[in-house]
């Protein structure tokens, strides 16, 4: 089984490549079998159900995720190599698929190690179930960016960390960029070319889905040049309202499958054992029922401690949830004073020079 984390080198976030949705996604899902202690790379299997499920790819085209496997297999990745140069390495070096074993083999390029294996220093932590959630693969390349600048945010406590530049030629060769082994070059497909297009298929792409569905999301601006868009300012944004819906969604599920519900079963089975004459046991275990899910129901002494105590649990995680929501939009408030206070001295000069 897949764990949910992945600990990836920030010099893999920052690397330049493309890949697609499937890609990325199968990636990510090999990074996840990885365990902290492992000195090597394993081949690994997994049923190829299973593997088509976690794609979303239906089973009569298993043949089309073999060609993707294989193109992947040829991609090379360029990663910036402590300011010596750029090393170019390959992302897989063996697969399988057998429909008859229903099993899929696959292992990372030995080249990948430094970058996937015993991670000391200068990593992200990511989320498997949040990459396989996101439509596409933009989104999951900027989530790994954002969430990479968020650690560093939450790490050093320093407000500049919320906003970041990257040039827009560097970011172009980060999302949509190809090594041409010909040319030698990391080049960047026409239809990305115009800023316009580059905007619409990548940026608000992405925008729009991490808004919906990540913890952090971002507000961008380009940055102009002599009329020429040159770079983007990126702005890291907590996404209160999800952390809020999440918390909603979080206590129906607990009242519906956790140990709150189990504890309420049998609250529930010691009142109808109490009771006598019940004309219909099942409509009135049904209203007992309903009782729970409205928060009537009244509980014996000690299981009315144990609720107390999970409660108490949950308020507490809820609070420091709440506490770090706060904090952020105190940060955004300092953020946006500060730049009040900046215009009006920018203002307040410009006038000053105006009546000299």
């Amino acid at each position: 089984m897949a764990n949910d984390l992945i600990v990836k080198d920030n010099r893999l976030i920052e690397a330049k490549y493309s890949l697609n949705k499937t890609q990325i996604k199968f990636i990510a899902y090999m990074a996840s079998r990885i365990d902290k202690d492992d000195i090597d790379f394993f081949t690994y299997e997994i049923k190829l159900n299973k593997m088509l499920e976690i794609l979303e790819i239906e089973r009569k085209n298993w043949k089309w995720l073999g060609r993707q496997l294989k193109e992947l297999q040829t991609k090379l990745i360029a990663i910036q190599n402590d300011n010596k140069g750029m090393e170019y390495v390959a992302l897989i070096s063996y697969f399988n698929i057998d429909t008859e074993g229903n099993t899929v083999k696959y292992r990372f390029d030995k080249a990948m190690k430094p970058f996937l294996l015993q991670l000391q220093k200068n990593f992200t932590k990511l989320s498997l179930e949040k990459i396989l959630n996101f439509d596409s693969s933009y989104t999951i390349r900027l989530y790994e960016i954002i969430e990479q600048r968020a650690a560093l945010l939450k790490k050093y406590k320093n407000e500049k960390l919320i906003n970041f530049e990257i040039e827009l030629d560097e970011l172009k060769e980060m999302l949509v960029g190809e090594y041409n082994t010909k040319t030698d070059k990391i080049e960047i497909k026409k239809s990305y070319s115009l800023y316009g297009s580059f905007k619409q298929k990548v940026l608000d792409v992405a925008h729009a889905e991490l808004k919906a569905k990540g913890d952090y999301y971002f507000e961008y601006e380009p940055v102009k040049t002599s009329r020429k868009i040159t770079s983007i300012i990126f702005k890291i944004m907590t996404n209160k309202e999800k952390i809020k819906t999440d918390f909603k969604k979080k206590k129906k599920k607990n009242l519906l499958n956790g140990k709150e519900k189990q504890i309420a079963l049998e609250q529930i089975r010691r009142i109808i054992e109490r009771s006598k004459n019940i004309r219909d046991p099942l409509k009135y275990e049904q209203a007992l029922f309903t009782k729970y899910l409205k928060g009537d129901l009244n509980y014996d002494k000690d299981l009315q401690q144990i609720k107390d105590s999970m409660d108490r649990e949950e308020l507490t995680n809820i609070i420091k949830q709440y506490k770090d929501i706060i904090e952020a939009e105190e940060q955004d408030k300092k953020i946006e004073d500060r730049k009040a206070r900046v215009e009006k001295f920018k203002a307040n000069l410009k006038n000053d020079k105006v009546e000299k």
